[in-house]
């Protein structure tokens, strides 16, 4: 297929994103705040491709889709009342190793946000661990960053 000829699975992802994009327009703005995270989120994920992630454990190496690795750290975090997760990304190095994660959120209003970061990167950082089967793993190298970019009622 050329570079620019559209496959049918394409075709398909953009009249679904036409058909909600005119059902969205219809939402009023408090209908829109309460969808908008699940709706991004979902956008995201379907435009999205995986990358595998290098994870270790005492028969050899394995690798985790990206995807899996994110739904699994935005499940860990939905559970927090302080917090919303707006998005999470990886990087990784050539060789697929977790080099750092990134977790955008909106943090709840009046929340202190320095105990909530570092609640957050401790979290993030020790599952990231036991996923990937490297729980020696220094916080160095893998670091959490957190971008607070709302806030909201709690």
């Amino acid at each position: 297929m050329a570079v620019n000829e559209r496959g049918q699975a394409e075709d398909d992802a953009l009249t679904l994103l036409h058909l909600a994009t005119a059902r969205l327009r219809r939402h009023t703005d408090d209908g829109w705040v309460a969808v908008a995270p699940r709706v991004l989120a979902s956008a995201l994920a379907a435009l999205r491709t995986s990358h595998p992630v290098r994870g270790r454990h005492s028969e050899g190496d394995f690798s985790v889709a990206d995807g899996v690795l994110r739904a699994s750290v935005r499940t860990l975090l939905d559970g927090d009342p302080r917090l919303r997760v707006s998005r999470i990304a990886f990087r990784t190095d050539a060789d697929g190793t977790l080099e750092q994660a990134v977790v955008e959120l909106s943090a709840a209003y009046l929340q202190p946000i320095a105990p909530l970061a570092d609640d957050v990167r401790r979290t993030v950082a020790r599952h990231l661990r036991d996923v990937l089967g490297d729980p020696d793993l220094p916080d160095a190298v893998v670091s959490v960053d957190l971008v607070v970019t709302d806030v909201h009622r709690p």
